[in-house]
């Protein structure tokens, strides 16, 4: 069951359905400019969101065939990630992310891309998130996250 795209964090992630890995809180892209310059966009389907960002010319790589930019993709997967996070309840701030490693796996042209996120380890130190990144249903990138948990100050440094 699909929902119409939206930016409202109130009607744009349903997280229900026994294919639902977990309850899914709404996120709203609003507060951060850079999100706002990407365009981001989000919807649940079939208890999964799904996000999308739709081509503009700021997001140019190659002007002769109208490919995205490879950084944009990059930025784009890498907001996905941690917004997912903070929805899935996994972790309510991923500031910062300490690792990522990105594949680009065929060229992107101007059109809607469409990403889907995947927490793949929640562990006691770290939490890693992959995206794939689609062009219509054609895989064009793929990356990899790596979080780090806050310090709850109960380890113990080794001597």
């Amino acid at each position: 069951m699909n929902k119409q795209l939206s930016t409202d964090p109130v009607d744009a992630v349903s997280g229900s359905g026994p294919e639902a890995e977990t309850r899914l809180s709404p996120v709203s892209f609003d507060d951060s400019p850079y999100s706002r310059f990407l365009g981001i966009e989000q919807e649940a389907v079939d208890g999964k969101l799904v996000y999308r960002m739709t081509f503009r010319d700021q997001h140019i790589g190659n002007p002769l065939i109208r490919t995205f930019h490879g950084g944009i993709i990059a930025s784009f997967a890498e907001v996905v990630a941690a917004r997912h996070l903070q929805a899935s309840g996994v972790l309510h701030d991923p500031s910062a992310c300490t690792s990522m490693t990105f594949d680009y796996l065929r060229p992107a042209f101007a059109g809607s891309l469409s990403a889907e996120p995947e927490v793949v380890r929640a562990g006691r130190r770290f939490v890693v998130v992959e995206v794939n990144v689609f062009l219509e249903k054609s895989l064009v990138s793929r990356g990899r996250f790596i979080y780090r948990r806050p310090s709850t100050g109960n380890c113990s440094s080794p001597s």
